[in-house]
């Protein structure tokens, strides 16, 4: 026979372990809906029972006009708005709206190469700074600009843009010169600055693609070297013009030579014909 007290207590354990368990799921419901604040972000004191508001509120791709924020969990935002309610995603909104909601937003995770060039520039940056003779040299360029920056005023100012843009104009007409004098069309490239290197590279009969050499360390002296030479025997030059544009100083009288000079062939003169012709003039005398 059972024992009536053992079949009690073995009812009794089975009742508490039923209702552990249904308190176990009615927890786990409560905190899914967001009927629990366990995760959700804490307000500050004082303001745990006002409702946030906001005319207008952006969650994806969806916007929301009139909402006020129910409740709030560590992923999820429960609202009310103009056409009812809806549930957000944390994740779907702005940094700044998790900012008004009391988020905190984790800043972009670097790359390791950016880590690395990062820490590189900081470290070059601070030895420069750093550095006792750099302060002095700053210090005396300062001491020295300050009487010449006090006397410049606006017409000054206003003379040597005019004066920059002037010069710059100069010199692309005589590199569109240089490019009629080899006969090659001018090009509206040669008016823009950096651009100006493909008109000019095409007339030393060289391709135009030669100006990415620019984005190569060491490739773009190469390409000058090259180009000297090559202008010169285009304009039908001597090859010490190329010489002299390599040189400091003497390139700007090549450069100017080059621009305004004449091509430096002999142009077919008229020559002397001589006739056998007898002069009627004299025949008829």
């Amino acid at each position: 026979m059972f024992n009536v007290r053992t079949v009690r207590q073995s009812k009794y354990a089975v009742l508490c372990l039923k209702t552990a368990w249904l308190c176990f799921f009615v927890f786990v419901a409560a905190e899914r809906c967001g009927l629990c604040a366990t995760n959700a972000p804490s307000k500050a004191p004082g303001t745990a029972a006002l409702d946030e508001k906001f005319d207008s509120l952006r969650a994806g791709t969806n916007v929301y006009s009139k909402v006020t924020v129910l409740n709030k969990t560590r992923n999820d935002v429960f609202i009310s708005h103009a056409q009812g309610m809806a549930s957000i995603k944390v994740r779907d909104l702005d940094d700044a709206t998790q900012l008004k909601l009391g988020y905190q937003v984790e800043p972009p995770r670097q790359t390791a190469v950016e880590k690395v060039i990062q820490a590189s520039n900081l470290q070059h940056l601070q030895r420069f700074e750093g550095d006792p003779r750099v302060q002095e040299v700053e210090e005396q360029l300062v001491r020295e600009a300050e009487p010449y920056i006090q006397l410049l005023d606006e017409n000054t100012m206003h003379a040597i843009v005019a004066f920059v843009v002037l010069s710059y104009l100069l010199f692309s007409f005589l590199c569109r010169c240089i490019c009629v004098k080899t006969s090659n069309p001018p090009s509206p490239l040669i008016w823009i600055p950096f651009f100006k290197q493909i008109p000019l590279f095409k007339a030393a009969g060289m391709s135009g693609w030669w100006i990415l050499s620019n984005f190569v360390p060491g490739l773009f002296l190469i390409a000058y070297i090259i180009w000297s030479f090559r202008i010169a025997q285009s304009r039908a030059k001597s090859v010490v013009w190329g010489v002299l544009l390599l040189l400091p100083v003497t390139n700007i009288l090549a450069f100017l030579y080059l621009a305004l000079s004449g091509d430096g062939k002999v142009k077919p003169g008229r020559r002397n014909v001589i006739s056998l012709q007898q002069n009627p003039r004299r025949d008829a005398a």
